[in-house]
């Protein structure tokens, strides 16, 4: 599949990249979208990035770890540019606006960059899964975090895990993303999204 949700891609990285460590990540992310996981061969990835065998086996002496690190970049991506926007919502107003710029293209593709390696890793690499599981815990952590704020400032009730709500958002977005990009429909996102703030308005107090 090409579009928004496996394009093969990877936000914030450039094969042209001097540094050779992220030359070789960018490449081996690219090669993952484009080619699925067993694209990642120690000679494709130095082909792709243009880095020599020694090179290469002394930035990863374990080749099965870029998979790992491949993952630990795509959240880093999202974090980067989610944490400020959650950081500021202190109001379920906040929230809705936070969901409602996740509709932006350019946000999209910020936060659709974990859930495009789902298709490649889940049931396919077992420590890509796991370290995938590990990326999806710590935006779950983020975001209910921000929740967290929400029923301090009274604004949601106390007794509903934040856990769970944060869980149910992720999940809308993943979703939606998935819907819009069979459909080549981003309305489909925005449905979603909707219907997941108007569960978590629920609880409001």
């Amino acid at each position: 599949m090409t579009a928004d949700w496996y394009d093969g891609r990877c936000p914030d990285l450039d094969i042209s990249e001097p540094d050779s460590r992220a030359r070789v990540v960018a490449s081996a992310t690219a090669l993952l979208a484009q080619n699925g996981v067993g694209s990642l061969t120690p000679a494709r990835i130095q082909a792709a990035a243009r880095v020599s065998r020694a090179e290469f086996e002394q930035l990863f002496p374990d080749p099965d770890v870029i998979v790992e690190v491949i993952v630990s970049t795509q959240l880093d991506a999202v974090l980067r540019a989610q944490l400020p926007r959650l950081d500021a919502v202190q109001n379920l107003e906040d929230l809705q606006h936070w969901l409602s710029r996740l509709l932006d293209p350019r946000a999209r593709k910020s936060s659709s960059a974990l859930g495009s390696l789902i298709h490649h890793l889940a049931d396919r690499h077992d420590r890509g899964q796991r370290a995938l599981a590990t990326a999806f815990a710590h935006w779950r952590t983020s975001l209910a975090s921000a929740l967290s704020r929400l029923q301090t400032a009274g604004e949601l009730d106390r007794g509903v895990p934040p856990e769970e709500l944060a869980v149910g958002l992720i999940a809308a977005l993943q979703g939606g993303h998935l819907l819009a990009h069979l459909t080549r429909d981003a309305d489909q996102l925005r449905v979603t999204l909707e219907m997941a703030f108007d569960q978590v308005r629920a609880h409001a107090t």
